[in-house]
């Protein structure tokens, strides 16, 4: 297969390698006509089916299935959203600029909203550390400062991880709620020491 270019009587290789691409006329997830504008670039027994603007580029067992506007790159996963793009590499995604992102936080999209309990306590059970980084893992070397996964699972299981290969991951961004939480419970126990101390000051200055 090739794609059209500018340039008269030329085209761009596409490589359908060992791979397969099922979309069925008919179907009704996307409505009459809609199972088209799916590519698979080279890969392994790669199959997208029922879907539209899907792409599967190299990886190894890569399955899309009811998909609309999801796109792969390496080994298949857990694909379950549309809009939505998968990189499958394990060691990681590397830019050289910044990636600016931002969380969905609205409190439209959150039920069962409660004050996070015990958050100083949580803190003072992990530890702020720095270390060097050995050869069980290929990504970073050198000295380096962090936490411990396994801490942070005894304090907030939500924000750690398993991957693949066994070893934990955390979200660290998730640990700004907590820290925000122990600064307030520090706060709190810092006002009611400078009402102790305002009393004692009352009761000597009489």
């Amino acid at each position: 297969m090739t794609i059209p270019t500018s340039t008269p009587n030329s085209s761009v290789p596409i490589d359908f390698y060992d791979g397969s691409y099922s979309a069925p006329t008919g179907t009704g997830l996307f409505g009459e006509g809609w199972d088209a504008n799916n590519i698979i670039i080279q890969g392994t027994n790669n199959h997208i089916s029922d879907s539209r603007r899907c792409t599967i580029i190299n990886g190894s067992s890569n399955t899309i299935e009811g998909r609309y506007n999801t796109h792969v790159i390496g080994d298949g996963g857990n694909i379950q959203f549309d809009n939505a793009f998968y990189v499958a590499c394990t060691n990681g995604l590397y830019c050289d600029g910044d990636v600016v992102a931002y969380y969905a936080s609205d409190s439209r999209l959150k039920d069962g909203i409660t004050p996070i309990s015990g958050c100083l306590e949580k803190i003072n059970k992990i530890d702020a550390v720095e270390f060097n980084w050995n050869n069980n893992q290929e990504i970073y070397s050198g000295h380096d400062i962090g936490l411990i996964a396994q801490q942070i699972q005894e304090i907030a299981p939500e924000i750690v991880t398993e991957r693949k290969n066994g070893y934990l991951a955390v979200k660290y961004e998730k640990m700004v709620p907590i820290l925000v939480g122990a600064i307030q419970d520090q706060q709190s126990i810092i006002n009611e020491m400078r009402a102790e101390i305002d009393e004692l000051k009352l009761k000597i200055s009489h």
